[in-house]
């Protein structure tokens, strides 16, 4: 099965896209290869930028507070534990998101030759060329320092869209002629998850509002943007999720 993610607010859209720039970060820190540190180092100025949002520390620090209050947690000893360590690992970063990165002038020299095309080779950046060539456990140990600050924000991020995909009920739907429609969704769903199987080759278009909910399934294509619709039916899974609870979505059902 392949799930597919789409977000109804644009707060849990930032969140996932948080998320998955950390995960990548974290899988190519993991190698021992230097062109796997380079899509390291990329993701990292990916990180800096995306997350770089003022108020973003503070939503993720008001969510974490609202799970907290939440009735769902008061007797769950684990996760409040978790809640109030994460929301005090966030609060004790004083400095702006990616500061540290910023005030370092090789890493900003770095980041700027990577938006021009072939501009970290040899020739262009040598003393970049030379950090690839130092052991694999000294750039990693580097690309860790340099992520040190973020990596609160990373844990907050994937608490909180733990909770929200753990807060879900999911829904048996048929699509037919490669159409879908549902016009009872409640305001506070955050999250919709798509799941059909991978060997239909099919890819999932969503328009969802508090009204109504259209989901159109059309051919995988890598030739252009948007492939045909699929002209038969289709039998696939919702998955909706809320950061209010169970409770919040049942009448989405």
């Amino acid at each position: 099965m392949l799930s597919f993610d789409h977000p109804l607010t644009e707060r849990v859209r930032s969140l996932i896209r948080i998320e998955h720039l950390f995960n990548r970060f974290n899988h190519a820190t993991s190698g021992d290869d230097k062109w796997s540190h380079h899509i390291a180092l990329s993701t990292l100025f990916e990180i800096m930028e995306s997350s770089s949002r003022a108020e973003l520390k503070l939503d993720i620090l008001q969510e974490l507070e609202r799970q907290r209050q939440s009735e769902k947690y008061q007797n769950d000893a684990p996760m409040l534990e978790r809640l109030n360590q994460t929301a005090q690992n966030l609060q004790e970063v004083q400095q702006k998101f990616g500061q540290h990165i910023r005030e370092n002038e090789w890493l900003m020299a770095v980041k700027q030759r990577m938006l021009v095309a072939g501009g970290t080779t040899p020739v262009e950046l040598p003393s970049y060329y030379f950090w690839q060539k130092v052991d694999a456990q000294k750039r990693r140990q580097d690309l860790q320092r340099w992520s040190e600050f973020m990596m609160p924000t990373y844990h907050a991020v994937h608490l909180l869209l733990e909770i929200l995909r753990s807060n879900q009920i999911v829904v048996q739907c048929h699509a037919e002629a490669g159409h879908y429609e549902h016009s009872k969704m409640e305001q506070n769903i955050h999250l919709l998850t798509i799941a059909i199987p991978q060997s239909l080759g099919a890819l999932p278009e969503v328009s969802a509002n508090k009204y109504f909910t259209h989901i159109r399934f059309v051919q995988a294509s890598q030739e252009g943007m948007r492939g045909e619709v699929i002209p038969h039916d289709i039998d696939f899974k919702m998955i909706v999720c809320s950061f209010d609870g169970d409770s919040a979505i049942r009448q989405a059902a």
